[in-house]
Formats: structure tokens, C-alpha cells, sequence
């Protein structure tokens, strides 16, 4: 079996931190270590290097393979422009179908937080023979949902469970995408609801049928790409990637399919997309505030400081906030609004402050 880190993102809900030339999958956002580091971390627990790919923006591709010295640089795919998770998924997949049509692949996020990584990596262990007994399904990894986030994505299953091998899994209903504050308090009640992680796994021609039966064309580009030789292959990738839709492989190819079947994950998780998750997973004081430096607060609760500069923080009658200052910015915002950061980073780029990305 075959783990795809995708690592191409700009993580645009974490800027000021996270910028266009350095976002956040490459920056060490919790802990010392970089989002990446940790990632390739928790999979080498049950996976070899051979068998650990990471696919990334042509930007950050020195910075990946210096993070991870020892993956071999084959396993390192450059994309030259981002065609989203279809893109990514499809252009690694058709070159492993090249190589074993029958292989078991599993796709992973770089910038997610695991409570417990041995715990997850042995139920990741555990897909492959998950597939292996259902060759034409496609398998996804759910986590119960901890509360209301109205940023990710949350799938309904089938409230009768079915046993393959030691696993106990649901048949996929539908996918909920992304809904608002009170559908989804509605939703976190119900039991046969979970959310989508983004990990997703196929035996690898099954994938591939999935990409030639619901985005032909995208299909015909990669199979140029995966045709190429060897010695020419990063030519044929610059030259026909760019050539595809891009598409998120939950619209294009998951949500069109009916042979998908979810495997509840026996640990918590959190997507490190936006400040409240940052906060979420840092310490807090007695009151609930994390501080990134030093701090003197009266009569403050539940807010998230992180200044890079050594200037101290001080605070007076301040709720729900949260402040990041870098060397250029200061970012102000409601923890509850922390996934409308996004907004303020499509405002500067249309003010042409490109500078500040």
C-alpha cells in the first residue's frame, strides 16, 4: 500500500502565518516541527519511505525535500500549478497505475493534528486488506464530529454497520458540504454523521475507472503524463498538468459514486486550517487564552495571542479574539470568524497589496 501526502496547498486561512511562498503545511504552526515533519512522522510509525509519496507546488518543492531528507526525491511529484485534489490524487495515481495497476492507495493531508498517531496508522495498516476484500469501492476515514465546525465537510451514513476483516464500517449516504451554524449543531447530534478528513483510498485501477467514466478529459491529459518516459517525465507533467479542470475529488469523482464505505477513526482530529483549530490544539491559561510570548491580561477569556515580534502582549476586558502580528501585519479577528480569513487575503490580492501574501 501506497501513502499520497498531499502538500500543495496555500493554507490562505492561516496567513498572516501561512503565505504564498511558505504556507503552512512547511511552517512548524504547532510545536517545533513543521505540519509536514509531523505528517511524515506518524506515517513512517507503519510505512516505509519507499512506500511514502508527497506530492507539492513547484515553490515549495526545495522546502519539502529538504523537511525530508530521507524520502527518495522520486517520491517527491511537482506540480506546476494547482489543480486542486482531483489534480494531485489523479496525477500520482496514474503514475502508480503504471507501475501496479492492482496497488493499494491511500491519500493523507499534510497539515492535520492526530491525538493518537500509532492508534491512526494501524487503522490506516488496516484498509489494505479492507480493499483487497472490496477492489471496486472507494474507502474514506470519518471522525466523529466534537462540535459545530461549519468549515469541513460531513458525511451521512447508513445507521446499520457492516463488518470486512477486524473493521467495523458504515455504507456512505451522502456528503453534507460545509453547512452553516445551525444545520450544523443538527448534525453533531446524530450518530450515523461524521466528518470528512480527506482521507481517501481505492485500488488504484478502480480509481483510475472513476477518473475515466466522471472527468474524461482530465483522464486522457494524465494518461499522456503517465505515458511519458521516465527521463521526460517532469517535462510531460509541466506540460500537459496545467492542461487540467481543476476540481476538488469530493465534487468531481466521491459525491458521483455509490460504492464508498466509511471507516470511523478510534482517535480525535482536527484539520490545522484556521486560528480557532490552532488554538484548540495549544495550551491555554486558567481562563482559557493561549499566549505566544509574553502577556499580562485582566479580565480576558478564551482568546488566542501570537505576536512574532518580542513585544509584550497586554489585554483588558477581551473575549473571543483572536490577534497574530508578524514583522508586516496584524491580523484582528473573532475566533467564531477564523474561517473568513480567507476573505481578507482575496481583498488584499484584489487591492493588488500583493505583498502582504
Amino acid at each position: 500500500m501506497k501513502v499520497i501526502i498531499l502538500a500543495g496547498g496555500g493554507g490562505t486561512r492561516l496567513w498572516p502565518l501561512s503565505r504564498e511562498k511558505k504556507p503552512k503545511q512547511i511552517l512548524p504552526i504547532i510545536g517545533t516541527s513543521t505540519l509536514l515533519e509531523q505528517t511524515y512522522k506518524r506515517l513512517r510509525l507503519g510505512f516505509k519511505d519507499k512506500d511514502i509519496l508527497v506530492i507539492t507546488g513547484k515553490k515549495y518543492a526545495r522546502e519539502v525535500k529538504r523537511q525530508l531528507p530521507k524520502l527518495p526525491k522520486k517520491n517527491i511529484f511537482i506540480e506546476p500549478v494547482r489543480r486542486d485534489s482531483a489534480g494531485a490524487i489523479g496525477l500520482v495515481a496514474s503514475l502508480i497505475y503504471k507501475e501496479n495497476p492492482k496497488e493499494i492507495i491511500i491519500s493523507a493531508h499534510a497539515d492535520s493534528w492526530i491525538s493518537n498517531d500509532k492508534k491512526f496508522v494501524e487503522q490506516l495498516k488496516d484498509i489494505e486488506s479492507i480493499i483487497k476484500n472490496n477492489p471496486k469501492h472507494t474507502l474514506l476515514v470519518g471522525i466523529k464530529p466534537s462540535y459545530p465546525e461549519t468549515g469541513y465537510g460531513y458525511i451521512e451514513v447508513n445507521k446499520k454497520s457492516v463488518q470486512v476483516s477486524k473493521s467495523i464500517l458504515y455504507k456512505v449516504k451522502c456528503f453534507i458540504e460545509k453547512p452553516n451554524l445551525e444545520k450544523a449543531q443538527k448534525l453533531i447530534s446524530r450518530e450515523n454523521v461524521f466528518w470528512n478528513i480527506g482521507s481517501f483510498a481505492w485500488r488504484v485501477d478502480h480509481l483510475v475507472s472513476l477518473y475515466k467514466k466522471y472527468l474524461p478529459k482530465n483522464f486522457s491529459i494524465l494518461e499522456k503524463i503517465s505515458n511519458s518516459p521516465l527521463n521526460k517525465l517532469q517535462s510531460a507533467i509541466n506540460r500537459e498538468f496545467p492542461k487540467l479542470k481543476s476540481e476538488s475529488i469530493d465534487y468531481s469523482i466521491l459525491e458521483k459514486t455509490k460504492d464508498i464505505l466509511l471507516l470511523p477513526a478510534k482517535v480525535d482530529w482536527s484539520d490545522i486550517g484556521h486560528f480557532r483549530s490552532v488554538a484548540e490544539m495549544s495550551d491555554k491559561d486558567k481562563n482559557g487564552n493561549t499566549v505566544y510570548g509574553k502577556s499580562v491580561l485582566l479580565n480576558s477569556n478564551n482568546n488566542f495571542f501570537m505576536s512574532s515580534s518580542k513585544k509584550l502582549i497586554t489585554a483588558i476586558g477581551i473575549n473571543n479574539l483572536a490577534m497574530i502580528e508578524t514583522d508586516d501585519v496584524i491580523l484582528l479577528i473573532d475566533k467564531d470568524r477564523a474561517q473568513d480569513v480567507k476573505k481578507i487575503v482575496e481583498q488584499i490580492n484584489k487591492k493588488g497589496m500583493k505583498k502582504y501574501l
